[in-house]
């Protein structure tokens, strides 16, 4: 920012024109060291420029002038730096059909293919979902998705079941209580889907017809890469294991157990309590977090007046409550 001592020089020089350094001085009462500074930091801001024909004359510039003067040359240099960014956007992004469809054809003559790559793991559902005439099963872990990622599954799905698609997918028993995922539900049921719960949900999986199987690979819990299975033999196992966790699976929108104050998560953790697995595993299954798994099992300790945990899995079977 301008020093005051420089506002007052270039207020000086505006109303005096032909101005010299010393008449300055004289008129504002600074010292001559004073204002050669703030000639100088005008002048840097092209405010001031030299009077022609006089060696000693300065003249006052306009404000609007000046900033046309001192970012010229970086907004010329902005502009072309924008134009190559523009080029270069354009050649790259031309490029991006053909890398989709020869990595196409590369999924296509592959039994099994690992998918990194978010976009490109969405474009094989989109196109797979496009194409399937049969069947689509889902085996979904998890708490549910978030109500933005339903309402494009309702829609999607919808059109699936009005060309005769057959429809099921399995949710972890939790998500029952989870109003997005239940609103998707009743929304896809409505129109033919089915949907089951199980305690627990092994492994993400869909299958189109017999041709694909994608199968989340889950190296860690933060793996988000896929296995892409063309390999009809792998499908067929697939599918079959699906079939067995559906016939044991329970309807989604089944009443609820009549006189159990639990929800559908806690249910699913005291299973995991009669299970004898530990909170760290039942934890990791329902994908919540340790602390909030051991503040449910405190409450169901105290609920059921149980002295250990095993004791609380006996006491909610003998009363009806899994």
């Amino acid at each position: 920012m301008l020093g005051a001592t420089s506002i007052e020089v270039y207020r000086y020089a505006v109303g005096h024109p032909g101005w010299t350094r010393s008449e300055a001085s004289e008129a504002l009462g600074l010292t001559l060291r004073r204002i050669d500074d703030a000639v100088f930091e005008l002048s840097e801001r092209r405010l001031l420029s030299p009077q022609a024909g006089s060696p000693d004359g300065l003249v006052a510039v306009s404000p609007d002038v000046a900033l046309a003067d001192l970012v010229d040359a970086d907004e010329r240099a902005m502009q072309e730096l924008k134009a190559r960014i523009s080029v270069q956007r354009r050649e790259l992004s031309s490029l991006l059909p053909t890398f989709l469809d020869a990595r196409k054809h590369v999924l296509a003559s592959t039994s099994v293919e690992t998918l990194e790559d978010p976009h490109l793991i969405h474009r094989v559902l989109i196109d797979y979902g496009r194409d399937v005439t049969e069947k689509v099963y889902i085996a979904q872990p998890g708490q549910g998705s978030t109500a933005d990622v339903h309402e494009e599954s309702v829609r999607k799905d919808l059109e699936l079941l009005g060309n005769g698609v057959r429809r099921r997918t399995l949710y972890d028993t939790s998500t029952r209580d989870h109003v997005p995922t239940r609103k998707a539900v009743e929304a896809i049921a409505a129109g033919g889907g089915e949907f089951g719960v199980l305690p627990f949900i092994p492994l993400r999986m869909l299958i189109f017809d017999e041709k694909l199987a994608l199968v989340g690979r889950q190296l860690s819990r933060d793996d988000k890469a896929a296995l892409v299975i063309r390999d009809h033999s792998l499908i067929n196992i697939f599918t079959h294991l699906f079939e067995i966790a559906w016939e044991i699976s329970e309807s989604f929108l089944s009443p609820q157990q009549v006189g159990s104050p639990l929800t559908a998560m806690q249910r699913s953790i005291i299973q995991g309590l009669a299970n004898g697995l530990s909170d760290e595993s039942i934890a990791r299954r329902l994908d919540i977090n340790v602390r909030t798994c051991r503040r449910h099992i405190a409450w169901m300790l105290d609920t059921l007046r149980a002295d250990s945990r095993f004791q609380a899995a006996l006491k909610a079977r003998e009363a009806g409550w899994i």
